[in-house]
């Protein structure tokens, strides 16, 4: 509250020197009088600025008290025990995570405006951009199939304290790697299939809870009939006046209790998903090899990794590419990396052409040379 603060010392020196100009004398010589006459410092008028600057301080200090009575007063009040029951629903609740993709573009148009120009109207032609959406999607994550827990905390002890200020915020988190590889591949295949309808696509994307009316900021009392004296609007407004609006806050400040209450759902908690034996195609994929291949995919689409061409593809025996398969890592090996910088063996061990397998596996996505030859340029870079 340093506005506040500010204001009132401002004041309280307007009110100093007030008190300077009525107080103190000093002395003016006049051409009239050969002596010098004691007077009021602020006798010819200028005791009219300080006044001047005191009501307007006043004014503002007046307009910052009733912002802050109305950010107070905007907030939900509610009994220790309604908080609670609200935490229960909020831990009991279902999520919803959504997408939300909205393409739009501009149209140019034009309009007549009236302009005025030393008293004479004239019309002018002014060209603005209009946004124009011209479809709209949304969809949801669908996470029957992993499960959902509530893992968010115990809340308790708000009897302790006279005032307690609550702040609820809202996240989601996964157990395991199929949940989240679910989560990212869903979003990846909306936002693919909404991107390109038209020239700009807005995305927006959130979480919330359903049949639950979520609020950030809650005011909470033991008993809301009989709040401290300190939280009272009377008070405030009558502390206000008087100019003791700044420690009348401190107080409440120092009194009240703030409580950031974080609302976590976990997917995934059932386990690793649909397994082999549920008759679909699953497969189990570890965590480092999700994040792995989701990189790749996303290296391949920005053009920033080297693809194989046609015949070089025709040459791929996929028989080691599917012994290689749980080695595949984009960055990570299993035996000590090369010092080359751009040679890699994660990748290219999978994806080596038949002239280089029997020289211990390819280079970068089997287009590169052989373990030796790869030691030898390192140690040269």
């Amino acid at each position: 509250h340093w506005k506040c603060l500010l204001l009132t010392l401002l004041m309280f020196g307007c009110f100093g020197t007030l008190a300077w100009c009525k107080l103190c004398k000093v002395p003016v010589l006049t051409p009239t009088e050969p002596e010098a006459a004691v007077v009021d410092p602020c006798s010819s008028g200028y005791i009219y600025i300080p006044l001047a600057f005191l009501a307007m301080l006043y004014v503002v200090y007046l307009v910052e008290c009733w912002h802050c009575y109305s950010k107070t007063a905007m907030l939900a009040q509610a009994e220790v025990a309604e908080v609670y029951e609200r935490v229960q629903r909020l831990q009991q609740a279902t999520p919803c995570i959504w997408w939300k993709a909205i393409s739009y573009h501009y149209v140019r148009r034009t309009r007549q405006v009236t302009r005025y120009r030393n008293g004479d109207a004239y019309t002018t032609t002014q060209v603005y951009h209009e946004r124009v959406n011209t479809h709209a999607a949304s969809s949801e994550f669908d996470y029957a199939r992993y499960g959902i827990k509530d893992v968010s905390k115990e809340l308790r002890g708000l009897m302790d304290y006279p005032v307690v200020r609550l702040r609820f915020t809202k996240c989601f988190s996964f157990a395991s790697a199929q949940a989240e590889a679910a989560y990212l591949t869903q979003r990846a295949r909306f936002f693919g299939e909404n991107e390109g309808l038209d020239d700009y696509m807005e995305a927006r994307e959130g979480m919330h809870l359903k049949n639950v009316d979520f609020r950030e900021h809650i005011l909470a009392f033991p008993d809301p009939a009989r709040q401290p004296w300190y939280a009272r609007c009377k008070v405030f407004w009558l502390a206000s006046a008087l100019l003791l609006s700044w420690p009348l806050r401190v107080v409440a400040e120092y009194r009240t209790a703030y409580v950031h209450y974080h609302v976590e759902k976990l997917f995934g908690d059932n386990g690793n998903g649909p397994g082999p034996g549920t008759g679909s195609s699953y497969h189990a994929i570890s965590r480092v090899n999700t994040v792995d291949m989701t990189e790749l995919e996303w290296h391949i689409r920005c053009n920033q990794q080297m693809v194989p061409s046609y015949s070089e593809a025709l040459l791929m025996d996929p028989v080691a590419f599917a012994s290689a398969r749980s080695g595949f890592s984009l960055g990570r090996l299993q035996a000590p990396r090369p010092s080359s910088l751009f040679h890699s063996r994660s990748v290219g061990g999978g994806l080596a052409t038949r002239g280089e397998e029997a020289s211990g596996g390819g280079g970068f996505l089997g287009l590169g040379k052989s373990h030796g030859q790869i030691e030898c340029e390192g140690s040269n870079l």
